[in-house]
């Protein structure tokens, strides 16, 4: 009779314990819909040549699928169980003009984010003087906000302005003495709309005083959107 009872009481308490781990399993958080992409930073060097640097979670596997001339990347995000690199470079190419890089989030297509690039290409341009840009990043980091971090030629005056019209952030290079050559901004990206960021390079006559004389060139356009 004991041994009955106790073979009772041990299948019930196995019951009870099996029920218990299925439940704390079961309330466990989801992260189906966590954010696979981290950060990421869009290069462009004192050359000319483009790259990206960006950081994933971990667990994260990445597949890229680019077009044949490498002008359009597309990275697509998933959850894995593997331990994966979580840091990943990447060179681009200017392809008549533009660049695109995509990022699709496999968890949840609402963190996806896609950045265009509007630029003169490295071996077209090479020898163009009229750029007062040597080099520039963007930067989107973990808290959403955007760091934008350039360096211009000597003798730039920089000013930065918001064109309401076109609802983008330019940043004007003209004619200027000497002073500063590298340059910070914090941006925030309005939610539902893209953020526009336009370098404008006057060029013309070095000896102009006003800016009606030199022509406004648009390059390079970055439009991020999300």
């Amino acid at each position: 009779m004991k041994k009955s009872t106790l073979l009772t009481f041990a299948i019930i308490a196995s019951l009870v314990f099996s029920s218990c781990s299925s439940n704390e399993e079961g309330i466990m958080p989801s992260n189906s819909n966590a954010k696979l992409l981290k950060n990421f930073t869009l290069k462009r060097d004192a050359s000319g040549a483009y790259s990206m640097d960006f950081d994933v979670t971990e667990n994260t596997k990445v597949d890229k699928v680019s077009n044949s001339t490498s002008s359009n990347k597309q990275f697509y995000l998933y959850s894995s169980e593997n331990n994966l690199s979580t840091k990943i470079a990447e060179q681009l190419v200017i392809d008549n003009s533009q660049l695109k890089v995509g990022f699709v989030d496999t968890n949840n297509e609402i963190n996806n984010k896609s950045i265009t690039v509007y630029d003169d290409n490295i071996t077209l341009a090479k020898g163009n003087e009229n750029s007062k840009l040597k080099s520039y990043s963007i930067t989107k980091n973990d808290d959403g906000l955007y760091d934008v971090i350039f360096e211009v030629k000597n003798n730039v005056a920089v000013n930065f302005v918001h064109n309401d019209k076109e609802d983008a952030f330019e940043i004007h290079l003209n004619n200027g003495k000497g002073g500063e050559t590298n340059y910070s901004r914090t941006l925030e990206k309005k939610e539902g709309k893209p953020l526009s960021i336009v370098f404008v390079n006057y060029v013309g006559n070095t000896g102009a005083k006003t800016d009606d004389y030199l022509t406004p060139i648009r390059k390079p356009v970055i439009i991020i959107e999300e």
